[in-house]
C-alpha cells in the first residue's frame, strides 16, 4: 500500500519537510517513490504539485492525518472531489497564547525601563 506522507530534512531544530507517496513498510526516510511538495513550518509555506497528488489520490494511495490535514489547507481534497477548492490562508497560522503573552511582556518591559531612567542632565539621588 502507497501512503502520502512527509520526510523529514533540514538541520537540528530547523524541520523542513518533503511531502511523498512512499511504500508503507520503507522507513521515514527512506526511499520514495514521488515527491510531490514541500511544507515548511518555520515560515509557513507549502508548495504541492497538485497534478501529481490528485493523480496519487486516484490511484489509491492514503494520506497521513498530516498530509491531509496540509492539503485540506490547500484545497487539493476538495479539487479531488470534484469540488471547488479554495485555498485557506490562515491555515498554518495558528493563534498561540503563550507566545502573545510572552511578546506582550516583553514590550512593556523596555517602555517601564524608559520611564524611571532619569532624562539627561539631571542627577541621580
Amino acid at each position: 500500500m502507497v501512503k502520502l506522507r512527509l520526510t523529514r530534512m533540514g538541520k537540528c531544530k530547523q524541520p523542513f519537510y518533503r511531502i511523498v507517496a512512499m511504500n508503507v513498510t520503507t522507513a521515514r526516510n527512506g526511499r520514495a517513490l514521488a515527491q510531490l511538495g514541500t511544507y515548511d513550518p518555520l515560515h509557513s509555506s507549502i508548495k504541492i504539485n497538485e497534478d501529481s497528488a490528485i493523480e496519487w489520490l486516484n490511484n489509491g494511495a492514503q494520506m497521513t492525518e498530516t498530509v491531509q490535514a496540509l492539503f485540506s489547507a490547500q484545497g487539493i481534497l476538495a479539487r479531488w472531489k470534484g469540488k471547488e477548492g479554495t485555498v485557506r490562508e490562515d491555515a498554518l497560522s495558528h493563534d498561540k497564547p503563550k507566545r502573545r503573552r510572552k511578546l506582550a511582556a516583553s514590550a512593556a518591559v523596555p517602555a517601564e525601563a524608559v520611564a524611571e531612567a532619569p532624562a539627561e542632565g539631571e542627577k541621580k539621588e
